[in-house]
This record gives structure tokens, C-alpha cells and sequence, in this order.
């Protein structure tokens, strides 16, 4: 179950990556050239961006997997045998 997460993890990271990369680039491509806060704009997107997907993988380390094989046991809910 851990490996499904990591791997869907992964992909998000990519698609994210790949997204942030383009919002970036047409950020310094298209800015005016007396506009400075575009300058200011970069790092602290990346910052942020960075910040959030380290805060990501360490919610996904701390997700129970070893639980997921009981709490999806739907007998649990069964009334008790006579």
C-alpha cells in the first residue's frame, strides 16, 4: 500500500514540478522590465513550494499503513455470532 502512495506521490511531484516550471518561466518571460516584484515573486514561490512538499512527505511518512489491513475488514461490523 505504502509503494501505491509513493508512487501517486511521485506523480504529483512531477505534474507539480512540471506546472510551477511553466508558471515560472512565463513569469520572467513576460514581466514588464521595470517591474522588480518579479524578482521577489521567484524565490519566495519556491520557498513556499518547497515548504509544502517537504510538509507533504512527512504526512505520507506518517500515515499508518500497517493499520489499512484491519480498517477496511468490513466483518468488523457484523453483528456477534450466537
Amino acid at each position: 500500500m505504502f509503494i501505491a502512495f509513493l508512487a501517486a506521490f511521485l506523480i504529483y511531484l512531477a505534474i507539480d514540478a512540471a506546472l510551477s516550471a511553466a508558471a515560472l518561466y512565463h513569469l520572467r518571460q513576460y514581466t514588464m522590465p521595470d517591474w522588480q516584484a518579479a524578482r521577489l515573486i521567484v524565490p519566495i514561490y519556491l520557498a513556499l513550494a518547497t515548504l509544502f512538499a517537504l510538509l507533504a512527505l512527512y504526512e505520507l511518512w506518517n500515515i499508518p499503513f500497517a493499520d489499512f489491513g484491519t480498517s477496511f475488514d468490513l466483518r468488523q461490523f457484523l453483528p456477534p455470532a450466537r
